[in-house]
């Protein structure tokens, strides 16, 4: 193989390369293309002779990309590549190629956030990574309207992470022949026990197939209980399994088929989603009393409601899809800080918030005498407690101030922590002090 050098004496990267050049002569011309897929992954995970621990070198400070040396600042040895960045590379190769450094990102807390939910079930501190200024006071504003109102009411609706993969016929009508036979029961039941068999902890009542047909193309949804991790990689297999399933059991010939057509709209913001849901689906709740409003909102329940109804009004007219004030803003911050993908704020942030009035109490039936109802509908919340990045140090240390939450927990509390942006912004808006509290937060 153009070496002299025994395998057992070359260095690891040597090694690596001599073995994919065997591999790649002698052993991948003989196996089939998903035979390539299986093992492929298995490779490069066996001594990740691919991933160098880190590219930074700051004995010599030199950055040195696909073997390129890369010119940075002084700066960067100090705050990218610094001491404990580079002994930690060891740590960070399996979630960073071409690792170099870490980035400090701000982290601050709101709190003491009173949540009433199934998993998530007293007061939290939250740890959110932003560096937007006044974010953090505004959703710490609503975080203390919720508390002093009693506590947000959290409740689990479905926990589901899919994949769509596409089957391509000739026709709508060899399509429809698909899309008929995919439907069937005997037809769905043995793709769940072979997804069952091969994938561990999936369990047959929560695993969903939907199947849908666009023209000539069908499309079906794969749904899985990923419990504790986000699953999009696992989801991705079963999605893999499935295909197999179908290419091998329908009798007829399926020209095309891929791991995903664009149905499930990952990361992208859908009114499918919305509707039906991906990951966490979940509502919240709270009622905020009218003494409460007014001193901690500054304004009144019927104002507030009032003033609520008529951005989500606006929202409608010009097409949006996500009914809230700025959900996003919170869910990034708790994603990063909790060490999820911030990415999935695209599609969780599709979601629904409601004001009202209500009168629990008794008593006044004047519209200026009631308490305030809030609520807000989140049907894809993507949040994991274990694997991808919430193993990462710096994360796993953040998720500690709320007690190591599963991932129920810290979608119940997610939950809350939009309902409190959401009950703040509001306010801000409603009262004319928006603007300037950014500019004193931001500007002394």
């Amino acid at each position: 193989f153009g070496s002299s050098i025994p395998i057992g004496q070359a260095s690891e990267p040597a090694r690596g390369a001599l073995l994919l050049t065997m591999l790649s002569r002698c052993v991948l011309p003989a196996l089939s293309r998903h035979s390539v897929r299986r093992l492929a992954p298995c490779l490069w995970q066996s001594r990740h002779f691919a991933r160098p621990v880190c590219l930074s070198d700051r004995e010599k400070r030199q950055l040195v990309v696909r073997g390129q040396n890369v010119p940075v600042s002084d700066e960067f040895w100090e705050y990218v590549a610094d001491d404990q960045s580079v002994k930690d590379g060891e740590v960070y190769r399996n979630n960073t190629e071409n690792y170099v450094g870490t980035v400090k990102y701000p982290i601050g807390a709101i709190g003491p956030l009173k949540v009433n939910g199934e998993y998530a079930n007293r007061e939290y501190v939250v740890p959110m990574a932003t560096h937007e200024g006044a974010l953090l006071a505004s959703y710490s504003r609503g975080a203390k309207a919720i508390t002093a109102g009693g506590g947000v009411t959290t409740r689990i609706k479905t926990r589901c992470m899919v994949r769509a993969p596409v089957f391509i016929f000739d026709n709508i009508a060899d399509a429809n022949d698909f899309y008929r036979w995919a439907h069937q029961d005997d037809t769905q039941a043995a793709v769940k026990d072979t997804l069952h068999k091969n994938i561990g902890h999936l369990t047959e009542e929560h695993t969903r197939l939907r199947v849908f047909q666009t023209d000539r193309k069908v499309h079906i949804s794969v749904g899985i209980d990923s419990q504790d991790a986000a699953g999009q990689n696992k989801v991705t297999y079963a999605g893999d399994l499935m295909m197999k399933y179908m290419k091998e059991n329908y009798k007829k010939r399926i020209p095309e088929m891929y791991i995903e057509g664009g149905f499930n709209a990952g990361k992208r913001v859908s009114v499918m989603h919305t509707l039906l849901g991906k990951g966490h689906s979940l509502v919240a709740d709270v009622i905020i009393p009218k003494e409460v409003c007014e001193s901690v909102l500054r304004t009144t329940p019927y104002r507030l409601q009032r003033f609520q109804k008529m951005h989500n009004r606006t929202n409608e007219f010009i097409g949006g899809i996500s009914c809230t004030a700025h959900v996003a803003n919170g869910l990034a911050a708790f994603y990063i800080a909790t060490g999820n993908d911030p990415a999935c704020t695209a599609e969780s942030q599709a979601a629904v918030t409601h004001f009202d009035l209500v009168n629990p109490a008794g008593g006044s039936t004047s519209l200026f005498d009631q308490d305030l109802y809030a609520s807000i509908t989140l049907n894809s919340i993507i949040v994991a407690s274990m694997g991808g990045g919430t193993q990462l140090p710096a994360f796993k240390a953040a998720r500690s101030m709320m007690g190591m939450p599963s991932a129920n927990e810290l979608a119940e509390i997610c939950a809350g922590v939009a309902l409190s942006g959401e009950l703040s912004f509001y306010a801000s808006m409603e009262t004319g002090t928006f603007a300037d509290a950014h500019w004193n937060m931001t500007h002394k």
